[in-house]
């Protein structure tokens, strides 16, 4: 990877030499160095994509940020910035800083960071890491986030295609049943056929059909008069009611007790109900969106739902497909995700590493959408810098392929990145690990995986200048060879 470096700081005659040196060495053109509010033409402007556009480059631009300029007034909206556009930073920090350093400026976002006393071959491998990431966020992102009006997120041609759909019967009357997995987002496509429809100005009234009880959730679809079963203190309206005008959503209605099915089936014909106790009935003008995991045409068979409701309830049917099906959308819905868990639990949370969402690409999401957004939600409130970092999560034991370790490593031991020891083929209980416990079990992996930085970091939790640092900490005749 060749990369092309734009420094942003006060650089010295000896610094602007080394940098010239490297990009010589590297084959990369000469650098560009600029003061922090000259580069973002301060005030900073609120388009991330600007941010962006000034990095422009034919080979991947890095941003060398100098430490001083972490401490400017500009730098808190330049970060912001910075992770919404999707660009990857490092940290110059000058000769001899202690590690406390390095830590803030990591938790800062920072890709990495360097000292100036380095040798220039920890800064090759350190810049070209980062236009590496960079790389990688732009094949994975493509270029600027999207905003998804219609609440569907993502970008594949299967989401496409519901898309064009919706937009064909959304504007319609007409009753759609959505199939697919539990957490494949069955919800939030009927949510958009509601919106498609006068731009849904009427009310969306949505209830899982398995909350309650037969006799309850007769009361609650259609209402019920003072006294009709014990407890009810006066006249209540139903759900449909509250949707007239609008949808009514029925989920899981796979598991439709048989006795509810005629009455909903005539309400379906009809529009019309009557309350439970009640002796007149009243008519709403309401459309019906349905939602199920289960399999309808096996439950029609094996006569537990109404073959007539059936039709009745699909004049359209969509399948949704499961998460594992449209892996291309989970770099945008953990952006998206990202996102609201920060907003939600008031955490500086800005990004996440490319190979991190690499990794969750690979996993196959048994629980879909919502197990994607758990997760998500998990590191969002674990994370100690406004970057979440590739070791920040590793696949559960089962579901999907976990990441395969390098040729020669053991799989003995697995750290998980709370940094509990887990060993293979062995039920135990998780055993806390002391730092020095964590910097013997370092050292042991990198001996067995030939000295591969990355993935023993990855492994143990830890940001690789970490381990770099225990590395040039321990007596060189026992430092195995760095492979980064």
């Amino acid at each position: 990877m060749h990369f092309s470096c734009i420094y942003v700081g006060n650089a010295s005659r000896g610094l602007k030499a080394k940098l010239e040196k490297i990009a010589a060495v590297s084959g990369a053109p000469a650098p560009t160095v600029s003061s922090l509010v000259s580069w973002m033409e301060w005030p900073a402007p609120a388009n991330p994509d600007m941010v962006r556009g000034k990095t422009e480059a034919k080979s991947v631009p890095v941003l060398l940020i100098a430490a001083d300029q972490l401490i400017l007034p500009a730098w808190r909206t330049v970060r912001v910035h910075l992770a919404e556009a999707g660009r990857f930073f490092v940290v110059l920090l000058p000769a001899g800083s202690p590690t406390a350093h390095i830590v803030a400026a990591l938790r800062e976002g920072a890709y990495d960071a360097l000292t100036e006393d380095e040798p220039p071959e920890r800064w090759t491998v350190t810049l070209d890491a980062a236009a590496a990431a960079e790389s990688l966020w732009a094949r994975l992102f493509g270029g600027a986030v999207t905003t998804m009006r219609d609440g569907l997120v993502g970008r594949s041609a299967t989401l496409q295609q519901l898309r064009e759909l919706i937009a064909r019967i959304g504007p319609t009357s007409a009753s759609v049943l959505i199939l697919g997995e539990s957490g494949t987002g069955k919800e939030r496509v009927a949510e958009a056929l509601h919106k498609a429809r006068d731009e849904g100005k009427g009310p969306f009234v949505a209830i899982n059909c398995t909350a309650l009880p037969r006799e309850l959730l007769e009361g609650e679809l259609f209402g019920a008069t003072k006294g009709a079963y014990t407890g009810a203190l006066a006249d209540r309206p139903g759900l449909v009611e509250q949707a007239d005008g609008g949808t009514l959503f029925l989920d899981e209605l796979g598991d439709l007790d048989p006795a509810l099915q005629p009455k909903l089936l005539r309400f379906l014909e009809t529009r019309r109900a009557r309350r439970l106790g009640g002796k007149s009935e009243y008519s709403v003008d309401v459309r019906i969106l349905a939602a199920t995991n289960a399999d309808l045409r096996a439950q029609v068979a094996a006569g537990r739902f109404r073959e007539d409701l059936y039709y009745r309830l699909a004049d359209f049917t969509i399948e949704l497909p499961p998460l594992r099906e449209r892996r291309e959308d989970i770099p945008l819905l953990c952006r998206h995700f990202l996102g609201a868990a920060a907003e939600r639990h008031g955490k500086l949370v800005t990004s996440m590493e490319p190979a991190l969402v690499e990794r969750l690409q690979s996993w196959s999401w048994p629980g879909n959408i919502r197990e994607l957004r758990s997760t998500i939600e998990r590191l969002v409130i674990l994370a100690s810098s406004p970057v979440l970092r590739e070791g920040a999560w590793s696949p559960p034991s089962s579901g999907g392929p976990a990441p395969t370790p390098p040729s020669g490593a053991s799989s003995v031991v697995e750290t998980s990145a709370s940094g509990y020891a887990i060993h293979a083929n062995e039920t135990v209980n998780a055993v806390p690990l002391n730092k020095r416990q964590r910097r013997e079990l370092a050292f042991r992996l990198l001996a067995e995986s030939g000295g591969d930085q990355t993935w023993v970091a990855a492994r143990l939790g830890i940001h690789p200048t970490t381990l770099y640092r225990w590395c040039q900490q321990k007596p060189a005749t026992n430092t195995p060879p760095a492979v980064l």
